[in-house]
């Protein structure tokens, strides 16, 4: 990938200052700030930071293993797996991107959308727990219906029963 603004991506950890990352959605900033890491803790899930060379956080996301029922997985997707009752997936539990490296005024300044390539480091990181788990799907709930196309760019694919309830077939997704 190229036009990351960030150098690596580590797993969540005290040592990381959080208290100055900003997405500007006050529900992931709390839940990033306050939850993220004792949810890391007790196993809950993983949260994983984008970072640059001086640990300023760009973004981070948060992964764990989660099931769909079959029969509300949309047709596109469905009709080519062979499981049957629950399908084992990732969800992309939260995902934010600091405000500094966001929107209009970092893209005018030069830097590419950051979002996207979160995600893309996200969906890696799936895949490879897809194939030392066995799971094929990936899952996200978006936080609002103007999140549903964002996702939908990214080919995640809303399911039936509630469009904010989205999958990505993991093994469609160029790696």
């Amino acid at each position: 990938m190229s036009g990351e603004a960030w150098t690596r991506v580590v797993k969540l950890s005290s040592d990381l200052r959080i208290d100055g990352f900003f997405s500007g959605e006050p529900s992931i900033d709390m839940w990033f700030q306050r939850d993220g890491l004792d949810e890391q803790e007790q196993g809950d899930c993983t949260v994983y930071v984008a970072v640059d060379d001086a640990y300023t956080i760009i973004g981070f996301f948060s992964l764990s293993m989660h099931k769909l029922q079959k029969n509300i997985v949309p047709g596109s997707v469905k009709n080519d797996l062979t499981i049957s009752g629950n399908i084992p997936c990732v969800l992309l539990g939260r995902l934010g991107i600091d405000q500094h490296f966001r929107g209009k005024t970092f893209r005018q300044s030069g830097g590419k959308s950051q979002g996207p390539l979160l995600i893309k480091q996200a969906i890696k990181q799936a895949q490879g727990v897809a194939e030392m788990v066995g799971c094929r799907l990936m899952f996200v709930q978006a936080l609002n219906d103007e999140l549903i196309d964002f996702y939908s760019r990214q080919g995640f694919v809303s399911l039936p029963s509630n469009p904010r309830n989205m999958v990505l077939d993991l093994r469609k997704y160029p790696s």
